[in-house]
């Protein structure tokens, strides 16, 4: 463009100075259609800018990671005129849809449309904005740019993989009734704690009917003071210094294994807490399958985007909690001071498991603090997982 405006201000002095030196009407005619033309290219474009129309379609809002979206734009030219030099940009450029959205420039007959198809891949969870960002209108001089911003993009959301785990290592201890009488523990009737699948021995009054029609199998209900173990579940959302493609493969991965092994306990019916510290702490309670599908969804959402360390959430969220229970924490971040406050923690008497997800395959560097407290942390009854980018979940959680 740039080099379009030099040329024309070169043709417009040469014609003034044909006019300054020579005269007549033939010079004179040269030079106002020379200083005409830019107005008429102009009042060309902006006929075309309001003129020109399009439609945007994606076949699906929600996938699931893998899963491929299909996203078709059509550009319609409904007038006589020609539409010269149109560019059309695109959301998504600057997540992992880079490599698959790629800026396109055209122009259109009268009467006629042109058609842009994607098929996009999408390999990693979260939400995504997609579809047509901008038009850039030349005008044929090639000396001005209209630009027409769209902001109504089309929005996808990626939910995360469940991995399905055969076991995870919870202290997890249901009881029937008849271990219910021979550990002469006291039950109030009034107050359910939790819904598990019937066992041998339970009695017809503790079945809770209506769960059991929905899901098609026959539950009952544990009351108070019932034998069981609960779970709370940290996340860690603090955001990191990595490049964008590795910090979201690494976050991909933190979530995987948070999803894996919420499914787990829910579905075995192991009631717990889904804590996340999102300009506050957020608690998300669940007791059984039914209670997955939000925090599914949150995890498909969330960010990592937070500055406070996961140890201040922990020593936060722990400070008035008395019942001892599992932890499992799920974070790409360990340092001495998560360790410190692991011991602390783990000397109440909680039984605590770290999930770790190490970047280094992807950086090529190592962490030897992460590595050393990783070493320390068994010593002291803490259960460690180490989830490489490369690993499989399954495999590593059920060790």
């Amino acid at each position: 463009m740039n080099r379009n405006r030099k040329i024309y201000l070169a043709l417009l002095i040469s014609s003034f100075l044909f006019i300054y030196f020579y005269g007549g009407k033939i010079p004179y005619m040269l030079f106002f259609v020379v200083l005409t033309l830019p107005l008429v290219s102009l009042l060309y474009t902006t006929v075309i800018f309001l003129r020109f129309k399009f439609t945007q379609e994606v076949d699906k809002k929600t996938i699931i990671k893998g899963e491929k979206v299909n996203f078709l734009i059509n550009i319609i030219n409904e007038d006589i005129f020609l539409y010269p030099y149109i560019r059309v940009n695109f959301y998504g450029t600057d997540t992992f849809f880079a490599n698959q959205f790629h800026s396109k420039c055209f122009s259109l007959k009268p009467f006629k449309k042109t058609t842009f198809a994607f098929e996009l891949e999408c390999n990693y969870r979260g939400q995504y904005p997609i579809g047509i960002k901008s038009f850039d209108i030349e005008d044929l001089l090639g000396i001005f740019k209209l630009t027409y911003n769209f902001n109504e993009n089309k929005e996808i959301t990626v939910y995360p993989k469940i991995v399905f785990l055969d076991k995870f290592l919870l202290k997890a201890n249901y009881l029937s009734d008849s271990h219910t009488i021979l550990n002469n523990n006291i039950e109030d009737m009034s107050t359910i704690s939790s819904i598990r699948k019937y066992t041998h021995g339970d009695g017809y009054k503790r079945i809770h009917w209506k769960i059991s029609a929905k899901m098609n199998e026959l539950f009952v209900k544990n009351f108070q003071s019932t034998s069981q173990t609960n779970a709370i579940m940290y996340l860690d959302l603090k955001k990191n210094n990595m490049p964008f493609d590795y910090k979201t493969i690494v976050e991909d991965k933190v979530i995987e294994c948070a999803v894996a092994v919420t499914y787990y306990c829910l579905m075995n019916w192991i009631p717990l807490d889904f804590v996340y510290y999102s300009s506050g702490i957020v608690n998300m309670e669940a007791k059984n399958p039914l209670d997955f599908e939000d925090i599914y969804k949150t995890l498909s959402k969330i960010s990592f985007t937070e500055n406070i360390a996961l140890k201040d959430m922990l020593e936060i969220h722990l400070a008035n909690n008395i019942k001892k229970t599992n932890i499992v924490i799920f974070t790409s971040n360990v340092n001495y001071d998560l360790y410190n406050e692991l011991y602390r923690i783990n000397s109440s008497g909680y039984q605590i498991s770290l999930i770790y997800v190490s970047p280094q395959d992807l950086t090529g560097e190592v962490n030897e603090e992460a590595d050393n407290v990783l070493s320390f942390l068994p010593e002291i009854g803490v259960n460690i997982y180490k989830v490489n980018i490369n690993d499989n979940i399954k495999q590593v959680l059920e060790r």
